[in-house]
């Protein structure tokens, strides 16, 4: 089972143990909306933990995956019902993935 297969079995499931085991312990997610900031691995579980059953994903495609980066696509769907076209890399080490940074567009007009 590829990296992704493990990861979108986990968010199918809303594991966020599953999903966060695909993380390195050095895991940082950049976050571009507040200024470049980064949440460390346990930021994350305990951000996205309370929200993990409320995304919506639809069209979810890995782009690309090897040992050094994974490149996931995807139309997120929000409560408030904005639909953003979103790109999501994942750089890689040890197997694992150690930053993760995402890009989006509105689909909504």
């Amino acid at each position: 089972m590829s990296l992704h297969e493990k990861f979108e079995a986990g968010m199918a499931d809303c594991d966020i143990e599953a999903v966060a085991s695909c993380f390195h312990e050095d895991f940082q997610m950049i976050m571009h909306s507040d200024g470049g900031s980064a949440l460390s691995k346990a930021d994350w579980k305990k951000m996205f933990s309370s929200v993990i059953d409320k995304l919506r994903r639809d069209d979810v495609r890995c782009i690309y995956e090897n040992d050094d980066i994974m490149v996931v696509h995807f139309i997120g769907i929000f409560p408030n019902g904005a639909r953003d076209a979103v790109m999501w890399v994942g750089t890689k080490k040890d197997g694992l993935i150690i930053r993760a940074e995402t890009g989006s567009t509105s689909l909504s007009y």
